[in-house]
């Protein structure tokens, strides 16, 4: 994760977007810009999976993951992201799945982000 945010905020600071040095709330206008940007890389993924594209399915997934990370450095989470990351998914792994279906079954375990911020 550390090589992929170091380039995409190589990108940042070349159009001089916002990146946060902690973890931050940022203005309204730039949440609309990041849902928008997210937004936008997932559905051009989602067209390349329904033609069945390959070549697209692989650089819209990276164009999204290209978007996230702005998003983390844009909010000042890049230095907590991976730890984050780590207790989501031992909450993701305490959960039953029923057919690809997440539940909450009697060993789920919420995530607790609160103490990384």
């Amino acid at each position: 994760m550390n090589k992929q945010l170091t380039l995409v905020k190589e990108f940042h600071k070349k159009f001089n977007a916002l990146i946060s040095e902690k973890p931050s709330l940022i203005p309204n206008d730039r949440v609309n810009n990041r849902h928008r940007l997210m937004r936008e890389e997932v559905e051009e993924y989602f067209a390349g999976a329904q033609k069945g594209d390959l070549e697209n399915i692989a650089k819209e997934l990276a164009d999204i993951l290209y978007a996230v990370y702005g998003t983390i450095l844009e909010h000042g989470l890049q230095d907590k992201m991976e730890e984050i990351f780590e207790e989501v998914h031992i909450s993701n792994m305490s959960k039953d799945y029923h057919e690809y279906k997440p539940v909450k079954g009697a060993k789920y375990i919420k995530a607790n982000v609160k103490k990384f911020i």
